[in-house]
């Protein structure tokens, strides 16, 4: 397995924020080109296909409602976001949840990417969710298959789990009741476009529940995502120091060779918590698009550590 060497983090933010120094060097071997994901990009159709679903993520959200005067903090982000942008010319989208001011930020919000294995945190939602409908906790042989899942990425068992819960169908099902407006399920998961938005809604709902799904069970996928395999802990941590991450990526290569890698998350560092999602596609190699994924991750925790900083000075 190919070793990705985390490199320093410069946020390229300018006068939206202080300039990121942090930096963290970690050898993490990643499992980049094994099992379903690269039999599910062979069976992508070709180029121009992809490209297809990446825009239908984008027409999925439909015309949008004049949004209110964006917050500070939300000028700073997108400042930040189009710096960075601008510098790299890579093609992104982030977007963070604060529950302290209760402000959603996102960037290139219409943008699509193919979903790769972040789409098994939405099964393992789907699972639990038919178990509370049904009124029971998850067997033995579910909870394996969903630890297997999130921690390992395992293939095999997301394979199992897929059709055991009702395939894309089911998938949908959850999607809908999440009211995602640029992701739709496909019989090849991970193949289907999500948006960072859209992300940001699953991963709030593993954090803050839903009526329907089951406390208990919402507490067990968490701590799944809590406790991910050393070589799967990349991305959106990358830039914390004393953090508790609950972390999904996923990658997957398209027709062209290009590489989608995207990374979810929800962090709790010192005095404050938010949920961040970054997509990211056209990376030339996969630890091509890591390092993105932990550039911009390392501005949105600068950010973040700024805000709090801020009020903190505010309350004296």
């Amino acid at each position: 397995m190919p070793s990705i060497k985390r490199r320093p983090i410069f946020a390229l933010v300018g006068s939206a924020a202080a300039i990121l120094l942090a930096a963290q060097t970690v050898d993490v071997a990643v499992n980049s080109r094994a099992g379903d994901e690269d039999l599910q990009a062979q069976a992508l159709s070709r180029a121009s296909q992809v490209e297809n679903l990446r825009m239908s993520g984008q027409e999925g959200l439909g015309a949008e409602a004049k949004a209110p005067e964006p917050s500070l903090d939300e000028q700073q982000f997108s400042a930040a976001m189009d710096e960075y942008a601008a510098a790299t010319g890579k093609t992104f989208s982030a977007a963070v949840y604060d529950p302290a001011t209760d402000e959603t930020w996102t960037y290139n919000a219409r943008q699509g990417y193919m979903e790769a294995s972040i789409v098994k945190v939405s099964m393992v939602l789907t699972l639990i969710r038919e178990a509370t409908k049904e009124g029971r906790g998850l067997t033995s042989d579910e909870m394996d298959l969903s630890a297997r899942m999130i921690q390992s990425s395992d293939n095999d068992a997301t394979n199992e789990l897929y059709r055991n819960i009702g395939g894309a169908e089911a998938l949908q099902e959850t999607y809908d009741l999440l009211a995602l407006t640029g992701t739709e399920a496909g019989p090849l998961w991970g193949a289907s476009t999500t948006t960072a938005a859209d992300q940001l809604k699953i991963v709030n709902a593993v954090i803050y529940g839903a009526d329907w799904l089951n406390e208990d069970q919402l507490t067990h996928l968490q701590k799944l995502m809590n406790g991910v395999e050393a070589s799967q802990y990349w991305g959106v941590p990358s830039g914390t120091t004393h953090a508790s991450v609950a972390l999904k990526n996923g990658w997957l290569q398209d027709d062209d060779g290009k590489w989608d890698v995207n990374s979810i998350g929800y962090v709790s560092e010192d005095s404050t918590e938010y949920g961040i999602t970054v997509l990211s596609t056209g990376n030339p190699e996969m630890e091509d698009g890591v390092s993105l994924i932990e550039d911009v991750a390392g501005i949105i925790h600068e950010l973040e550590r700024s805000d709090v900083a801020r009020g903190s000075a505010g309350s004296n």
